[in-house]
């Protein structure tokens, strides 16, 4: 029986600031080409993998809290973000992504007429 390969999930905080939702991912250990933002629908999905700073024998550990390989995270978005202006930024470990709202939406007049 082959083993089940384990993913692991980030942890995230989103929140909304100068009109504008931010998502935020500490993710200590993965290398930028390792990182990959996709939008499919109303959803985000962050994944990648983290690679362990040495190649040690699972037997070996003592103890083990840090999780290396894998890793993704699903957030459903709301729906009035302008998905085509997304920025991502990667630095000291930490993935910032911002999803600029979409331009409040304006209000037509509508004429009601009498006849058809």
């Amino acid at each position: 029986m082959a083993e089940e390969k384990k993913e692991g999930t980030l942890t995230i905080d989103v929140y909304f600031k100068d009109d504008e939702l931010v998502i935020v991912s500490p993710i200590a250990g993965a290398n930028l080409e390792n990182i990959e933002i996709l939008v499919e629908g109303d959803v985000l999905i962050i994944k990648g993998t983290r690679m362990p700073p040495e190649n040690i024998d699972p037997s070996l550990y003592e103890h083990q809290e840090c999780f290396w390989g894998p890793f993704s995270r699903t957030i459903v978005l709301p729906k009035d973000l302008d998905l085509e202006n997304i920025r991502a930024y990667y630095h000291n470990g930490i993935l910032m992504i911002k999803i600029p709202k979409k331009e409040s939406k304006q209000v037509k007049r509508v004429e009601v007429r009498t006849d058809i």
